[in-house]
């Protein structure tokens, strides 16, 4: 990165090709996110790109962690003044996560995820502590937690939510609504008092 560029200003740049990236990405799938077109109309060199991201599939990993933290960020917008989460504020979070799906798998091919998987770092994908450490997070701030939560359960409904709308076209179209919002109220059922 030329010196021209502050760390403010290069994270700035990484926001703005990520968030770009995205809307990219949920419009017409990988090969939609074209690199040419997302500098030009980021209004940055092709150059600055590479110095930020060295290719393609480091920039998908990179879209994959972003999009997963700013969901961890909006989670924080259901949390009362007293820090705690209402059974309702989590099922609206879980609604949210599923309406607006930041989960960039949901708009990758079998095939495009089976070739950028295997360059990425295996914590963010798999990892049953990142699971636990996610659950726990989110049923402590809960105000009324069940007496004792199943939180594997809880994380494979949530996982089962996260498959089914990278898979969504193999369900029934008319039911498939009915059908997540049957798989959040299992979640908070499982979570909450």
């Amino acid at each position: 990165m030329p010196k021209i560029f502050t760390d403010e200003n290069r994270d700035e740049l990484r926001l703005k090709l990520l968030n770009k990236g995205f809307k990219m990405l949920k419009k017409g799938g990988l090969s939609a996110v074209n690199i040419d077109k997302l500098t030009e109309e980021t209004y940055i060199a092709k150059g600055t790109f590479y110095n930020l991201f060295e290719n393609k599939s480091e920039f998908m990993y990179h879209m994959m962690i972003h999009e997963r933290t700013c969901a961890k960020e909006k989670l924080l917008s259901y949390i009362d003044g007293s820090g705690k989460m209402s059974r309702d504020s989590l099922r609206d979070y879980l609604k949210w996560l599923s309406t607006e799906n930041p989960n960039v798998f949901a708009f990758l091919t079998d095939a495009e995820k089976k070739r950028l998987v295997p360059s990425w770092s295996d914590k963010y994908i798999e990892d049953e502590g990142n699971d636990s450490t996610t659950m726990h997070m989110l049923i402590s701030l809960l105000e009324s937690p069940a007496d004792a939560p199943d939180w594997k359960l809880a994380c494979n409904y949530m996982k089962l939510i996260a498959v089914s709308l990278t898979a969504k076209k193999v369900f029934i179209k008319e039911n498939f609504s009915a059908m997540i919002d049957s798989l959040i109220n299992q979640v908070v059922d499982t979570l909450c008092e």
